[in-house]
């Protein structure tokens, strides 16, 4: 997966957490092109688990405090894929039809999630800077 301008919602801190999370997507298929399923697949869900939690507080805490109307549906979206996440770390067993449906599966969530539901919120922090003079940035 590389990053794309077209993946980018104008908020500088999301926008590069985003890249992070495409940086250790790469890492993990790197892995899996060089025969390292399950070590790799273990360490990327950690990895994955980490990062993603991390991103998802700050993105969070930044639509809170801002008011964002569809915080509700957002946050559903990231409770869903972190739930999965923890799910598919809780379990030993990888095979390698198991690591690739894990690599097809965060590669199309992480690029739908962003392209739709990120970039909402992108527009949505557009109109309201619009509105305002400025989007407020995080941390």
């Amino acid at each position: 997966m590389e990053w794309d301008a077209a993946y980018a919602i104008g908020q500088s801190a999301v926008d590069g957490d985003h890249q992070r999370l495409f940086q250790l997507f790469n890492q993990f298929s790197a892995a899996i092109a060089a025969g390292e399923t399950r070590e790799s697949a273990n360490r990327f869900l950690r990895e994955l688990a980490d990062y993603s939690a991390y991103h998802f507080r700050r993105e969070e805490g930044l639509m809170r405090a801002i008011g964002y109307p569809d915080y509700a549906k957002h946050k559903m979206m990231h409770d869903t894929f972190a739930d999965f996440v923890r799910r598919q770390s809780d379990s030993d067993a990888r095979d390698l039809e198991e690591v690739q449906f894990l690599q097809s599966y965060v590669e199309m969530w992480l690029c739908g999630h962003i392209l739709v539901m990120d970039k909402w919120f992108g527009e949505w922090l557009d109109g309201r800077a619009g509105k305002s003079g400025a989007a407020e940035p995080i941390s």
